[in-house]
């Protein structure tokens, strides 16, 4: 029966359930909020977020805002990625702004933008700044309190 295999083939190796797939020739448009995993095969425009492993594959394509615990890419992205881990394989095709603590480039990969590598709250004051002002002033550093530090 299909619910009942333990080697089930939609389950990541996070140990989260895939259970959101936009397949090849399909094209979503909007805001999207999933508990566990996502895998896009198709073409995906708005924002995700998801509590597990986002995955673009070979032929997907992605315009948007990102945000997963963990970002595979293999396809084409142009937009934005929050998330603790990212890994560009070497199909990737990526242009525009990552916030990761782990960023894993493969040969023949392209990344085009800027990487940021902070953690914790300077992360969030970070993130907070780029929501309010739409784009984050690089001339002008962020304040940290000397508690945080």
């Amino acid at each position: 029966m299909l619910g009942k295999k333990e080697n089930n083939a939609a389950t990541s190796n996070t140990s989260q359930t895939l259970n959101t797939i936009i397949g090849r020739g399909t094209v979503f448009e909007g805001v999207m909020r999933v508990e566990n995993s996502v895998r896009i095969d198709g073409t995906f425009k708005g924002e995700l977020v998801c509590s597990g492993m986002l995955t673009i594959s070979q032929s997907g394509e992605v315009y948007a805002q990102l945000e997963g615990k963990e970002v595979y890419l293999n396809g084409v992205v142009r937009g934005r990625i929050q998330a603790e881990k990212v890994r560009l394989d070497s199909q990737a095709r990526f242009v525009g702004d990552i916030t990761t603590s782990a960023l894993a480039i493969t040969e023949g990969a392209v990344f085009h933008g800027k990487c940021s590598m902070e953690t914790g709250e300077l992360a969030a004051l970070y993130e907070k700044e780029f929501r309010q002002e739409g784009t984050p002033r690089s001339s002008e550093p962020i304040k940290v309190s000397s508690a945080s530090r």
